[in-house]
């Protein structure tokens, strides 16, 4: 077996979360097509592979965890680590985020005056997906808005800790993943995001929020912060290309069905909602893929950047098939055939995502003229 010569560029670089995006997009869609009860009547391409489709399916929520730690990964790079950023990067990076959001809503919102659904009393709600309930969401899905957005807002705390706090794996895993996930465990009780209490109540469950989703976050700010993908890249390029993506390709099979199994098994506890398991799994996938996309002699380079690129549009527009939007989907679930239900949906979004995207950029580049 003859030694490989080792590929350039160790580093996860901006085109390469792109396309880990990309990648984090179609197992979401697949995930909300086959892999929760949202749609019936759809049958495998193979008869008798259903199964299959639909353990592919519930694993694909995975794509949370890779979504997260491209975030983490990236916000490391372009603010945690940075010896000075300007005064309103967290408020740039906040319109930036909801920009698209408001754009899909107000679509949302049109369909639901026209369809007598509309409930104008929840439109603050909305503003920020404060209430994930399905009867209050305009957009369905969107409830990850929330989670991002607080994100952002704690990145200035990060960033303190990490002026302060002496550079020690062992330590960064404790306070950045042990410690909220431990805390997330205490006080799941306090975890209520699909209905309103009161302040108090709303404040608590918020935080538990923040709490039990930040260590899959995290996981991506200690990957940048220890350059541990360059340290896979290493062991890998010792290897035959073929060799590797063979050995990605049966490791990725294998944990979309161990994960599977370990979300059956938790049930209904905050580890199932909150995947806290996706702490092991997400780095392993986001791994394998990333060493699929850096072996393989032939890449996308148009179909998976743009839709990393546009992934957030393509998430939001895609709830307008499910729940409170359900009499839609009759759209998108004629072939009847998954892959071809699949490979039309995203063909049926394309030209509403080029358009949102469109508006998105100019509206942005408006706000932020002379800045």
């Amino acid at each position: 077996m003859g030694k490989k010569v080792p590929i350039a560029g160790t580093d996860i670089t901006s085109e390469k979360t792109q396309d880990l995006k990309g990648i984090a997009l179609l197992l979401l869609m697949w995930h909300h097509l086959f892999g929760v009860e949202y749609l019936e009547g759809w049958s495998a391409i193979i008869p008798g592979t259903e199964g299959a489709s639909y353990v592919i399916g519930a694993s694909g929520k995975i794509c949370l965890a890779m979504f997260l730690f491209c975030s983490g990964y990236g916000l490391y790079k372009s603010y945690i680590n940075k010896e000075s950023t300007g005064k309103t990067y967290i408020l740039k990076r906040l319109v930036k985020t909801l920009i698209p959001y408001w754009i899909v809503m107000i679509i949302a919102i049109c369909y639901l005056i026209y369809a007598g659904k509309f409930e104008a009393k929840y439109i603050f709600v909305n503003l920020f997906a404060l209430i994930h309930s399905s009867e209050i969401l305009y957009v369905t899905f969107s409830w990850f808005i929330k989670l991002y957005v607080l994100l952002l807002l704690v990145l200035p705390l990060i960033r303190l800790i990490e002026r302060k706090w002496k550079k020690n794996a062992l330590i960064d895993m404790l306070i950045y993943v042990v410690l909220p996930f431990a805390l997330a465990l205490i006080f799941q009780r306090f975890l209520h995001e699909e209905y309103y209490e009161s302040i108090p109540s709303f404040l608590a469950s918020t935080v538990v929020f923040l709490l039990a989703w930040f260590p899959l976050f995290a996981i991506g700010i200690l990957f940048a912060k220890y350059n541990t993908y360059k340290k896979v890249r290493e062991f890998a390029d010792k290897f035959p290309s073929y060799l590797v993506i063979i050995l990605t390709l049966l490791i990725i099979g294998n944990m979309f069905y161990l994960r599977f199994i370990v979300n059956t098994f938790f049930g209904d506890s905050i580890l199932y909602h909150c995947c806290m398991a996706d702490v092991f799994f997400g780095p392993v996938f986001v791994c394998a893929f990333l060493l699929l996309i850096d072996n393989m002699r032939y890449k996308s380079r148009y179909v998976l950047p743009f839709i990393g690129k546009n992934s957030v549009f393509y998430w939001l527009l895609s709830g307008m098939f499910f729940k409170n939007t359900i009499e839609l989907s009759f759209l998108i679930t004629w072939p009847k055939i998954t892959i071809l239900i699949f490979i039309w949906t995203m063909v049926l979004l394309t030209p509403f995502v080029f358009a949102c995207s469109w508006i998105s950029g100019k509206l942005t580049k408006l706000i932020f003229k002379g800045s």
